[in-house]
């Protein structure tokens, strides 16, 4: 069997398996937010992200993300994220990563007080070509530090009720050049995602699975090391405190920088 061949069928190994540990969790929130409302609300979130090799095997990936609501009317979160990744084999790579959230009270459900939210993760990414596809297979494991943001007596602010929650999460990823469409002489590449998030029963959320993300639109290449993602995503979160689930129609701008191998 080729290297090629095997890191193909463990893809398919890790999405079959990731389907199935999170179907269960799917059927669970459907019953127990039958009586839930929906809210639909309107997002614009842009983004830088990178991907730089440091050398034959270490490199560094991260991004960094401005969320906005209402367009760009309102504050939603910002996050700063950085992951150490080793080459374990062509198109496999592990790592850890830390990662820093700030929300604020948003949209038609607002949370009592800003949030902030650090994370130490562990990470995992596996890439295969089928034919002209490009499929990625992204694992991350978070440890995350929560805490709401207060002002005392003198104003100025304070991290208070800090907890600690686990998750896990799961993205697949799939890109292949668009017949017929190019920008300077490089293919237009369509790309679709899905991005799973799978939280621990008794987790802060309160339930197993409390977001998804799919994600659809033109990828425009400039040149080999830039890449600019025009997408559309439909985002679902589950909001126990207020018995509602957000129904968020988001557009989503990435500018990608890939460094070129060493």
């Amino acid at each position: 069997m080729t290297r090629f061949s095997s890191l193909r069928r463990l893809g398919v190994l890790a999405l079959t398996t990731a389907l199935g540990l999170a179907a269960p969790g799917f059927a669970a929130p459907a019953a127990a937010q039958s009586d839930w409302r929906t809210v639909r609300q309107d997002q614009t979130w842009l983004a830088f992200a990178y991907d730089q090799p440091l050398s034959t095997r270490w490199s560094t990936l991260g991004d960094v993300q401005w969320r906005r609501v209402n367009g760009l009317a309102d504050p939603q979160q910002l996050l700063l994220r950085t992951t150490a990744l080793y080459r374990v084999a062509p198109g496999f790579r592990v790592g850890a990563g830390v990662n820093y959230v700030a929300t604020a009270p948003y949209g038609e459900l607002p949370a009592a007080r800003p949030l902030r939210d650090r994370q130490l993760f562990l990470f995992a990414q596996l890439n295969h070509k089928q034919g002209a596809t490009d499929f990625m297979h992204r694992f991350r494991f978070e440890n995350r530090w929560l805490a709401d943001v207060a002002r005392d007596a003198d104003g100025d602010e304070e991290l208070i009720n800090e907890r600690f929650g686990r998750r896990a999460r799961y993205l697949v990823r799939l890109m292949r050049p668009v017949p017929g469409l190019e920008f300077r002489g490089l293919p237009v590449l369509g790309l679709v995602q899905n991005d799973l998030f799978i939280g621990p029963r008794g987790a802060e959320r309160g339930v197993t699975v409390d977001q998804n993300r799919i994600a659809f639109g033109p990828a425009i290449q400039f040149n080999r090391s830039k890449r600019l993602d025009l997408l559309w995503m439909q985002q679902w979160v589950a909001v126990p405190r207020a018995r509602a689930n957000e129904n968020n129609r988001t557009l989503w701008v990435v500018l990608n920088h890939t460094g070129l191998p060493r």
